[in-house]
């Protein structure tokens, strides 16, 4: 059995984070792929140096550059040693505005537009925006925000070719720059016809989670898994979090969705900036209530996209990120095309080993007040969390998973216990979607359904891999018998020899 786990595969040295004595890191880094970040050598740069989950942007570049990266992130993952999970993240409904006259215009205060639906700017006075609907869907005296919230202008009348708006504060507006209408209800759908077309090649391409934007209600990640399951798939799918509607609906959204993303840009052109540390605190307690992942994304090291070196409020940023609860904290410019991808990564690893060393010695998530009657508890929660309790108070290396899908490594990872997780699965799927998740580490094993070697020879074997050592105790986790596939139903406590 140990040659299996001893061959040169990414299987074990995914757990290298273990086996060289390093402290483990709990909260996750996504970085996002780019012109800046995509060629091999920065790429490994980025992977040595504790990026854990790549994230293609859909919005940006063809089939073919995110096939590429792909393909280089599955190669380099096998040589460095890691895990590394690969996170598609579609457009959505996005309103952009089209290809403007000289590539920009300047929109100067008290100025009139018509906005209205086309791709290229013919008259200097209307400006072309993706949308069909805009006649149907506003009111006069609305809002428009373009550029991420930067220009502002205001409905002044409803025609039949476009919307006429007037400029109340300007600036310079370029090429395919966002549009949004924060006090409209858009009648827009869940998944684009781009968005579908993107979605068959992330399926083909087996990506490993889906990140659906501008999501509104819970009914637009229902129907998202429909697809997926139709086109033959479970991918997991993150619900990013940037409408108004989505925040009144968080729990509603939590309950069905895999993961969720507080996808802070369009949150604050939506509900306005000083609403968004509110926002994503809600976020976040939604999904620790839902036993669910959450990632933190937009702006954490923004200066550093040209700059060497994070500013004193952005590191209190990701710092706070770390210590609300976040599973994952995001980079995009920062990689994609910044001047210095590399060292945000460095940079954001630094900044979650020092506030974990500190956070670590406050009290657990477990010890907090229960949101459910222990009476609904099933039996893999209460496993869960006495495996928590156990683990931490033993002092124990790891908390071993014997998990066919993952959720009991979840359901133990929401808990947020101080020692780290070892998911073990035959599944190389499962371990590849467990690299989002806080704190824990996959691990695949092709012998899963052999219960007596998994549970006897388990210690002895992490061991000989050098993932613990003589003298470490771990927690083990698993449903028993395991061949008959039953949810975690066992405990046990093992000191290595």
């Amino acid at each position: 059995m140990a040659e299996d786990f001893l061959n040169p595969t990414p299987t074990v040295q995914g757990m290298r984070e273990f086996s060289e004595g390093k402290t483990v890191r709990h909260c996750k880094i996504v970085a996002t792929l780019g012109p800046a970040s995509s060629d091999e050598e920065t790429l490994r740069s980025l992977l040595v140096e504790g990026l854990d989950i790549a994230r293609l942007n859909f919005s940006h570049g063809k089939h073919e550059i995110h096939a590429k990266n792909i393909e280089n992130v599955r190669k380099l993952a096998k040589e460095v040693g890691r895990h590394v999970t690969i996170l598609q993240d579609l457009q959505g409904p996005k309103i952009r505005c089209g290809q403007l006259l000289e590539g920009a215009i300047e929109l100067k205060k008290g100025e009139k537009y018509l906005l209205g639906y086309g791709t290229e700017q013919e008259d200097p006075k209307k400006i072309p925006i993706d949308y069909k609907d805009l006649v149907r869907d506003v009111k006069v005296g609305q809002n428009v925000m373009m550029d991420d919230g930067l220009l502002m202008l205001q409905i002044t009348a409803i025609k039949d070719k476009g919307v006429e708006v007037i400029v109340k504060e300007g600036g310079i507006l370029r090429n395919r720059k966002g549009v949004n209408f924060p006090d409209s209800i858009l009648s827009l759908p869940a998944l684009t016809e781009k968005d579908s077309n993107d979605l068959l090649f992330g399926i083909r391409h087996q990506v490993d989670v889906v990140a659906l934007s501008f999501v509104q209600t819970a009914q637009d990640v229902i129907q998202c898994k429909k697809i997926i399951k139709a086109l033959g798939s479970d991918i997991p799918v993150i619900a990013k979090i940037e409408k108004l509607s989505a925040v009144e609906e968080i729990d509603e959204i939590a309950s069905v969705v895999d993961g969720l993303m507080v996808a802070r840009g369009d949150l604050g052109v939506e509900g306005g900036v000083e609403k968004v540390p509110i926002f994503q605190r809600k976020i976040i307690e939604s999904a620790g209530k839902h036993a669910k992942p959450v990632i933190i994304a937009t702006q954490m090291l923004e200066s550093m996209i040209q700059n060497p070196r994070a500013t004193l409020a952005e590191v209190t940023d990701v710092a706070n990120g770390v210590l609300e609860g976040a599973d994952c904290v995001m980079l995009s410019g920062e990689v994609a095309a910044g001047k210095y991808p590399v060292e945000c990564v460095k940079k954001m690893n630094s900044i979650i080993q020092e506030v974990e060393s500190w956070s670590q010695k406050k009290p657990n998530r477990y010890g907090f007040q229960l949101t459910e009657e222990k009476s609904e508890w099933e039996e893999h929660k209460a496993i869960a969390r006495a495996a928590c309790e156990a683990a931490d108070s033993l002092h124990a290396k790891a908390i071993v998973c014997l998990t066919l899908t993952g959720s009991i490594a979840r359901l133990i990872s929401s808990w947020r216990p101080k020692t780290p997780v070892i998911a073990i699965s035959p599944r190389e799927d499962v371990i590849q979607r467990l690299g989002y998740t806080w704190g824990v580490y996959g691990m695949r094993n092709p012998l899963f359904y052999n219960t007596d070697i998994l549970l006897q020879d388990l210690p002895q074997l992490l061991h000989s891999l050098k993932i613990v050592s003589s003298g470490d105790i771990i927690v083990i986790t698993a449903g028993i018998p395991i061949n008959s596939m039953r949810p975690t139903n066992m405990i046990k406590i093992n000191r290595i020899e």
